[in-house]
């Protein structure tokens, strides 16, 4: 978020889509819900369809400030900066400011074609990928039709709460999505993990997912405060945070392939499954606790 200027934001990893976990870091600006980009979603997005939800044809007029997708390998960013420029009384920094009020009056895709040519946020962008990042080759998103190999292609959408009602932010889609009423933060938090929750039961055994809350920065936060202690581990999590943005750059894909080609050797095909077959079931039990909280 400081590269991008913008202050007193940072982005949180979540174990546990609860309204406890949210709560613990409110207030929470934004959501971001990573999957598996699956045939569901290219069926729904044939028919032009949100899976869950309402589409906001009037959003412009309602002041939602909402971008497509024009370059692949690019949503995650186009979910942060979808979030960003609908919040309030948050400090953007000159550039993003200056970018806002430029495509102010833009349509969604030519807010998106601007974004995919903005050259703040394409070398931001690049800097957090591994050496052969795709966003250069300036590739679309992928066709509705496309088969439905397991080809890891991820997606990343927003959440957001604004004039009052919760917000979907696909930038895939062709309008922001609209999940109901929403008072306030409290509201807001009360009901993400069912909303989320929802989504997540229309991918049947898929257990790929993660979320990202976008949140005020809590080191700052700390040392308005004068916690120390909570100085001291905020400080440790962005040496966590360099580390893993370090490890992100390089391409391990070889090692791993060898790694997995090394253990597979020492296994019959049925021990093979019995021991992804275990990583499943753990998962789908990590989850069901997760909703039972809620």
């Amino acid at each position: 978020m400081e590269k991008l200027g913008v202050e007193n934001i940072e982005i949180n990893d979540l174990y546990s889509i609860d309204s406890d976990t949210l709560r613990a870091l409110q207030p929470i600006h934004g959501l971001i819900f990573l999957f598996k980009y699956s045939k569901l979603d290219r069926e729904f997005a044939t028919s032009n369809q949100p899976i869950t939800g309402e589409y906001e044809g009037n959003y412009l007029d309602k002041g939602i400030f909402f971008a497509h997708q024009t370059i692949q390998n690019a949503c995650a960013t186009q979910a942060v900066l979808n979030i960003l420029f609908n919040l309030q009384d948050v400090s953007l920094g000159e550039e993003l400011n200056n970018f806002k009020s430029f495509v102010r009056g833009f349509d969604s895709e030519m807010i998106g074609e601007t974004i995919s040519n903005s050259d703040l946020i394409r070398s931001i962008h690049n800097s957090f990928l591994a050496p052969h990042s795709f966003v250069d080759e300036d590739k679309p998103p992928p066709p509705p039709d496309r088969d439905d190999k397991d080809d890891g292609l991820f997606h990343f959408v927003g959440y957001i709460f604004k004039q009052g009602k919760i917000y979907e932010l696909d930038g895939l889609k062709q309008y922001p999505i609209s999940h109901g009423e929403c008072s306030g933060q409290d509201e807001f938090i009360q009901k993400l993990p069912t909303i989320v929750q929802e989504r997540i039961s229309k991918y049947g055994n898929e257990l790929r997912f993660s979320l990202l809350a976008v949140t005020n920065n809590k080191l700052e936060q700390a040392q308005a405060m004068g916690d120390q202690e909570e100085i001291a581990s905020q400080l440790h999590k962005r040496e966590l945070w360099k580390k893993e943005n370090e490890l992100r750059k390089h391409d391990y894909t070889g090692l791993i392939v060898q790694l997995l080609k090394n253990i597979s050797k020492e296994k019959s095909d049925k021990e093979w499954e019995d021991f992804l077959q275990k990583g499943r079931n753990k998962t789908q039990q990590l989850i069901a606790q997760s909703i039972k909280k809620t």
